[in-house]
């Protein structure tokens, strides 16, 4: 499992670090789609498994134009879209007329898992927008914090961080991925070019985001466990060997994009120039 983990890694990392890095826009929000359009078949499929309902078809539509606004940096389409969701898949579920009374199950679960993904993926398609540097930032935070927490609780990990939702996560791996985020936080932030002020206060700003992206990123992670927890299955696919499904491995991103996205938007001093 381990070493299945870690060669899925070394070959997907620098393939999407050389798209990040030297790609173009599009070719980027291509990317963010496809892989967050099979995270939210994953997670419909999550929804099914509770007997509910799950318009694919439509949900994936909606997705795809959160995905398109983001793209387009249109904030009124971004609305438009959101509020379709709201508004469309609650309407398709009652025209669905199921025998069961699951409407609620159903409208709330497909309309929030087309909201929860698609404005992670937007929001990672927004940050590649302001700068590649602050994708690499998130990427390596959360890429660092995951390793370190796993390897960390594998090795000391003894206090569970919540024996019911996570019975693998510890306090110990918590407490590994906190420290790597903030180093790597640090080391980011003074190593990647055009990130504003000196080299020391770059690398203190880049610790205390990095620390606290890591704690987001845990929360993320933990809230994804809680989705597969209630439908009582352990991975939401098995599409990525040793990792499991793709929603299980972008839980963390989808979770922490939108919060980074939004401190740089209310601190723009912070954003790369």
């Amino acid at each position: 499992m381990r070493r299945t983990r870690e060669l899925t890694a070394a070959v997907l990392i620098p393939l999407v670090l050389s798209l990040l890095v030297w790609g173009p826009l599009w070719s980027w929000a291509l990317l963010v789609g496809l892989a967050c359009g099979a995270a939210l078949w994953e997670f419909q499929s999550l929804v099914r498994a509770s007997g509910w309902l799950a318009p694919r078809a439509l949900s994936l539509v909606l997705f795809a134009a959160l995905l398109g606004a983001a793209y387009l940096g249109s904030a009124p389409l971004l609305v438009a879209a959101a509020g379709a969701a709201v508004v469309a898949i609650p309407t398709l579920v009652l025209l669905a007329a199921p025998k069961e009374p699951v409407w609620l199950g159903s409208a709330a679960g497909t309309t929030f898992a087309t909201l929860y993904v698609g404005a992670g993926g937007a929001a990672v398609i927004a940050l590649r927008g302001i700068g590649w540097e602050t994708v690499l930032f998130l990427l390596g935070i959360v890429w660092a914090g995951d390793s370190a927490a796993y390897y960390v609780g594998s090795k000391l990990g003894k206090r569970r961080l919540a024996p019911v939702v996570s019975p693998k996560k510890s306090w110990e791996g918590f407490w590994g991925q906190i420290v790597a985020g903030a180093v790597f936080g640090a080391l980011l932030a003074v190593v990647l070019p055009r990130v504003p002020g000196t080299l020391v206060v770059a690398a203190a700003i880049g610790a205390l985001l990095g620390a606290f992206m890591s704690v987001v990123a845990v929360v993320g992670d933990l809230v994804e466990s809680t989705f597969k927890r209630s439908c009582a299955v352990k991975d939401s696919g098995g599409l990525l060997p040793g990792h499991g499904g793709l929603l299980d491995r972008l839980d963390s991103l989808l979770y922490a994009s939108p919060v980074l996205y939004g401190i740089l938007t209310l601190l723009p001093e912070l954003r790369p120039r």
